[in-house]
This record gives C-alpha cells, sequence and structure tokens, in this order.
C-alpha cells in the first residue's frame, strides 16, 4: 500500500484527437472547446483511479507497506526505468527513508515493465516500510499519446466521446414519453467494452 500520496494522471487525449475521432465515427457532438477539455481531463482522472496506477510518467519517491512475511511489492506505476531505481527497506518509514539502499539482482528483482518488486534476501517478519525511487508510468504529456498502450488511449477516447453525447444527462439517460412524462434509465459510467478493457489492467496491490 503506498502511503505517499494521491495518483497522479496525465491527460490521455487531446481536444484534436476527439475531434478526429468523432469525425471517424460519425458521432455527432458539437461541443465547445473547453466542455472537450473538461471531459478529457475527468475522465483521464477516473481512468487513472480505477487502474489503480499512476497514468502520468513522471520521478517521484514513494514509501509502501508491505504485508507480514510478504516477499513482493506492486509499485504505483508500470515501465518503470531500472536505471534509476533504489529500494531501501525499513521497520518503519524513517528506517526506509535512511537505511542503505538494497542491490538489484541480489537483495531483489525488478520487473521493470511490469512494476513489480521481490525480496530475495529478507523476508519481512512483521509489515514493513519501502521506500522506492524511480521513474514509471504511460506518459510524460499529451503529446506522447501515440508511443504506446494504445488500448488505454483508444478505451478513454471512447468513453470521452460517450460522455459528450451524455453532456446534459449526466446522472442517466432521459427520454420524453407519450404524453409529456420524463423517463430515466442507467446513469452515466464506465462502458462494458470501456470497463473490461481497463479492468484486465488493473493494479491489484500486493
Amino acid at each position: 500500500m503506498n502511503l505517499t500520496g494521491p495518483l497522479e494522471y496525465v491527460d490521455l487525449s487531446t481536444v484534436a484527437r476527439i475531434n478526429a475521432a468523432r469525425d471517424l465515427s460519425e458521432v455527432e457532438v458539437d461541443s465547445p472547446t473547453a466542455l472537450i477539455e473538461s471531459a478529457i481531463a475527468e475522465v483521464s482522472a477516473a481512468a487513472c483511479e480505477y487502474l489503480g496506477m499512476h497514468t502520468k510518467r513522471a520521478a517521484r519517491t514513494e514509501v509502501y507497506e508491505m504485508r507480514q512475511f510478504s516477499r513482493t511489492l506492486s509499485l504505483d506505476a508500470i515501465a518503470v526505468d531500472p536505471s534509476v531505481f533504489t529500494l531501501i527497506v525499513g521497520d518503519d518509514p524513517l528506517d526506509a527513508a535512511t537505511n542503505t539502499p538494497l542491490t538489484l539482482g541480489r537483495d531483489y528483482s525488478l520487473n521493470a515493465a511490469r512494476g513489480t518488486v521481490r525480496l530475495l534476501s529478507t523476508q519481512p517478519s512483521r509489515p514493513a516500510y519501502v521506500q522506492v525511487s524511480y521513474t514509471g508510468g504511460f506518459f510524460t504529456m499529451p503529446e506522447e499519446l501515440g508511443s504506446g498502450h494504445v488500448w488505454l488511449t483508444a478505451a478513454v477516447e471512447t468513453q470521452i466521446l460517450y460522455r459528450l453525447q451524455r453532456r446534459d444527462t449526466l446522472g442517466g439517460n432521459v427520454s420524453q414519453a407519450p404524453g409529456g412524462s420524463t423517463q430515466f434509465s442507467g446513469a452515466y459510467n464506465w462502458l462494458p467494452l470501456v470497463r473490461d478493457a481497463l479492468r484486465s489492467r488493473r493494479r491489484v496491490s500486493m
């Protein structure tokens, strides 16, 4: 469990990309730029929280609590740069900040792509604290969106288009029934195909 702070997200689309996707899908959404930008930010932040990982790629130092007898730690990021990775273990957060860093290969192994660490030389007999300094995440800025992780950008952009279509009825589908009565159905939420794409890669803390 990360004790350091909230997840950091990056906008996972741009106004230009959304307008291009709208044209290709023939979705009739006439939205001002500010509304599109707001939808991008809100859906991007929600996707970050749902995944349980930083979507913003950045250098950061975090403190994690490891369970008793656990050897495996999942960071709140993937695509970790192993060349700038340090790990310190202690009995409390202060120890984790001052003890000697462990040695990769001897004391722990790192799956950089998945952002997971496995302790090799020790197994905490009680809850332990791990300070990790690393660079990781999906994208540094929206300009990098075409460089990979297409599943993520495609899912988020699908959700953004859906949100823009329902911008006047975010609490549900509103329709006017014969006779003038109003009907509501289905609160705004993840589209099933979007939820499935995100859930298949959702971070489960270890």
